[in-house]
């Protein structure tokens, strides 16, 4: 279940642990380098263009990508509405897929000799799971990206709608994400985002 299963190979998971945390940061700072490129400096003031781990990461979201391979990181936070706040909130899963990406490429640069095959493994289960964190942040459902792009940029309804489904708290954001994977429109959009980044790779000949 999550990197747990890769706890027999030790390097593994401490590799895929740390690029997939990694990648959380990542996420992060796409964000909050846009919204102070749109002149917002919320995020600079709260410290979120910064490498710093407690700003960034949440202890419980952590321990979720242990054990489940999906977790998250504290909420950036941004004033950006209209289009500038849609695209600083959809800017969150790109940078999932950006750290996806460059994961997939260092691992199909590695030789596979000296023990690097279990760097480029670690490398390569990261990787899957940012594309899983992609999917599930691009999802209309509050606190994720998705919502945050539609309390941007929708209309009254829209909000409104999205403040129903905040007010469900936790449990409503449990039910919508084992809908959406028991019905297999995760995997579908899952599918189809490591499908464009594999057609990356292959263009760069990897």
């Amino acid at each position: 279940m999550g990197l747990l299963v890769y706890l027999s190979q030790p390097l593994v998971f401490l590799v895929a642990f740390a690029a997939a945390a990694f990648g959380l940061v990542v996420h992060n700072l796409v964000q909050a380098w846009l919204a102070d490129r749109y002149g917002d400096a919320l995020p600079r003031r709260m410290g979120f263009l910064t490498l710093d781990a407690k700003t960034h990461l949440d202890p419980l979201g952590l321990l979720f990508l242990a054990l489940l391979g999906f977790g998250w990181p504290r909420s950036v936070p941004f004033r950006l509405n209209g289009s500038k706040g849609l695209i600083v909130a959809l800017s969150g899963p790109v940078g999932f897929l950006l750290s996806a990406f460059v994961y997939l490429l260092v691992a199909g640069l590695l030789p596979r000799s000296l023990g690097l095959d279990q760097i480029a493994l670690g490398l390569q289960v990261a990787a899957g799971v940012m594309v899983i964190e992609a999917a599930v942040f691009l999802f209309p459902v509050p606190p994720l990206d998705g919502a945050r792009a539609i309390y941007a940029a929708g209309g009254y309804e829209a909000r409104r709608f999205m403040d129903q489904l905040a007010s469900y708290g936790p449990i409503g954001f449990i039910l919508i994400f084992l809908v959406l994977s028991y019905t297999g429109v995760l995997g579908a959009v899952q599918a189809g985002l490591m499908g464009l980044l594999q057609t990356l790779l292959r263009l760069i000949g990897l």
